[in-house]
This record gives structure tokens, C-alpha cells and sequence, in this order.
């Protein structure tokens, strides 16, 4: 650090062509200035200035150094001058991760207004139902639904997520309902590879204990979609976000079944790496989608 800083002094030095007017500028001690280029030829074993006591002029070495450390002193300012703008009002590429359907369907028709919010911003959005390594894959925040128990990351509550296990009609009429987590065992469930334990399904009774569940099936799948035309077309049982199935449940196309049993909490959560010089870019997005489940 105190090599940039004695370069830094010689280039002010180099650049208004005084000891004295550069201690000025720089708000230090002339004695100080001295010291600097003293310290900064030593180090070099070289000498940078030829002093006068009218004027300073360059050596050979002075101008390498000084048309060297000019340039990059220059890239440095920008840098500081580029974060800072990204730190200050929201600007930059926000790259977002997110699971299918809530990129598509919650996501997808909030990015005009977001994008009329803050226009320096760009959006870069992956949608993808794997957790993704925000650090190594380089994302700005992922949307997760999970109950987080990676003390790893930093996450924000943005809305509550509740499961619910349905069927088709179709599929209750031929398979029969249900009432039991015991009858679970014997019929057909979709599950979902992209889960820890995607054949274990976790319940509890009511006033009982956690119970988990060891569920068979003929169909697995990493994608809610494909799960969900699967229980629709009466190909078994899914456990999905009840977001995911609101319309269809509402259209008597699904029934929710075990109504009476509790399913583990999940969350709708914005993760991100660090609280720590949070980019404003990624502050703005996660207030504004905070905003918009307040409001749902």
C-alpha cells in the first residue's frame, strides 16, 4: 500500500510540476512529498526527478514510470468510480436464478415495472428448478421456495409457500381416495428428483408427531410441469406448492387430499451470498418483489 501511495504522490508531483503545489493538493506536508519520492527511488534504485529550484524534469526512468503509473492510477479511479455507482443508486446486470413456474408466472409479468423503476438496471434471468451455487455460478440473488437451512447463504422471507397433496378426479375414481398415510404406500406418487429425499414425503397428524413417508411411483421428474399434466392426465398423486395449483383445485380438475394432516413449512425467500455491500441493484430487486407479496 505504501508503493501505490508513493506513485500516486509522484504522479501529482509529475502532473503540476511542484513539490509545494502538489503537498497542496494533496493536503499533506511538502516534507512528506519528499519522503514519498525519496522512499519510492529507493525502492526503485533509481532516480525519477531532476530538482532544480525553478523547475523538476523527468529522467529516463521518471517518464517510464510516471507514463506507466499515470494509466493505471487512471483504471483504478474508474474502478472506485464504477463500484461506487453500483453501490449508490441500482444499476448494472442483476443476474436472478429461480425455480420454472415462479419465474414464469410471478417473475415474468413484474419485469416492466421493475425495469420502468430502475432502468439502469439489466435483468439476467435463469430459470432452472436445481439449486444453483450462487458464489461459483456467479448470481446476484436466487428465488428459492425451501424452509433454508443453509447457514451458508443469506435469505429474506418474502412470502409464506404452503404444500398440498392432490389428485385428479380421474384418478380417485379408479385408485380410490387416500385417508391414511399408511394408504399413501399403496398408490402411485409423482415424485420430484429435484427434492433431497424425492421418495420420502414428511407429514404429521393432527396433535401427532412428524411422521415420514416412504411413497412409490411410476413417474419421477426434475420439472413441476411435467409432474403436473401427470396428475391432471390421473397418473397419480403430486405434492406441490399450492400456488402451483390453485387454478386447477379451483376448477375441481385436482382435489387436495389429507387435509386434515400438517405438511412441512416452506417459504418463498430471496438468498443471496452476503448482507455485507449488498449491491443496490440487488437491495432494489429484493424490496421491490418484498413489495409486491405485501400486497398479494
Amino acid at each position: 500500500m505504501d508503493n501505490i501511495a508513493d506513485i500516486s504522490v509522484f504522479v501529482r508531483v509529475v502532473e503540476l510540476g511542484s513539490f509545494t503545489r502538489a503537498a497542496d493538493a494533496l493536503e499533506i506536508s511538502k516534507a512528506l512529498v519528499s519522503k514519498c519520492i525519496g522512499r519510492l527511488e529507493r525502492r526503485l534504485g533509481a532516480r525519477l526527478l531532476h530538482r532544480t529550484t525553478r523547475r523538476l524534469t523527468l529522467t529516463e526512468a521518471g517518464e517510464t514510470l510516471f507514463r506507466r503509473s499515470a494509466a493505471a492510477l487512471g483504471e483504478l479511479n474508474e474502478a472506485e468510480r464504477e463500484v461506487g455507482q453500483l453501490s449508490g443508486e441500482p444499476r448494472g446486470k442483476l443476474r436472478i436464478s429461480a425455480p420454472t413456474y415462479l419465474g414464469s408466472v410471478t417473475l415474468g409479468p413484474l419485469l416492466r415495472e421493475f425495469r420502468a423503476r430502475y432502468p439502469e438496471v439489466s435483468i439476467d434471468l435463469e430459470l432452472d428448478d436445481r439449486l444453483v451455487d450462487l458464489v461459483q455460478e456467479r448470481f446476484d440473488v436466487a428465488i428459492r421456495m425451501s424452509n433454508m437451512t443453509d447457514s451458508s447463504i443469506v435469505s429474506r422471507r418474502l412470502a409464506p409457500c404452503p404444500i398440498v397433496i392432490v389428485a385428479s378426479p380421474v384418478y380417485l375414481k379408479k385408485r380410490g381416495n387416500p385417508k391414511t398415510l399408511e394408504d399413501l404406500q399403496t398408490h402411485d406418487c409423482l415424485t420430484y428428483s429435484v427434492a433431497r429425499v424425492p421418495n420420502e414425503w414428511r407429514l404429521r397428524a393432527p396433535r401427532g408427531r412428524w411422521v415420514t413417508v416412504v411413497v412409490n411411483g411410476c413417474i419421477r421428474c426434475n420439472n413441476d410441469f411435467v409432474l403436473k399434466q401427470a396428475a391432471l392426465d390421473g397418473l397419480g398423486i403430486g405434492l406441490f406448492p399450492e400456488f402451483f395449483v390453485e387454478r386447477e383445485l379451483a376448477e375441481g380438475r385436482l382435489v387436495a387430499l389429507l387435509k386434515d394432516y400438517e405438511l412441512p413449512r416452506f417459504n418463498i425467500q430471496a438468498v443471496y451470498a452476503s448482507r455485507h455491500h449488498l449491491p443496490a441493484k440487488v437491495r432494489a430487486f429484493i424490496d421491490f418483489l418484498a413489495e409486491y407479496y405485501a400486497k398479494a
